[in-house]
């Protein structure tokens, strides 16, 4: 797992996420979302949301419901961290996040989610 430990997020079953993937176009998120929440409850987290948007990665904050409803989740600290296949997810977001500086996010290895 590569995470960036901003809050701990390790074990603690009180610790609540979302759940997070920006897939192509004709593509199901189903499959990318189940192996992100076995990732989240294998480490006891609690998932609070789990949210996609269909479309290119590189596609700008305000074309992604989904994202916009992740930051808006952090920013309302009703979830502590972030689980999402890998930072391309969230690259558009991330001058944005600094509204959310509690909150940690978590990519797993392309090994344990291969999306």
């Amino acid at each position: 797992m590569f995470a960036i430990p901003i809050g701990t997020g390790r074990g603690d079953s009180r610790v609540s996420v979302a759940l997070y993937a920006c897939v192509p176009d004709g593509t199901e998120p189903d499959a990318t979302l189940d192996e992100l929440r076995e990732y989240a409850t294998s480490r006891a987290w609690t998932v609070t949301a789990a949210l996609h948007d269909v479309g290119p990665q590189d596609r700008p904050v305000g074309q992604r419901p989904g994202l916009r409803r992740v930051l808006r989740l952090m920013e309302d600290a009703r979830v502590q961290g972030v689980v999402t296949p890998s930072a391309a997810h969230l690259t558009v977001a991330l001058p944005l996040r600094s509204r959310a500086a509690a909150a940690f996010l978590c990519y797993p290895q392309p090994t344990e989610v291969t999306r």
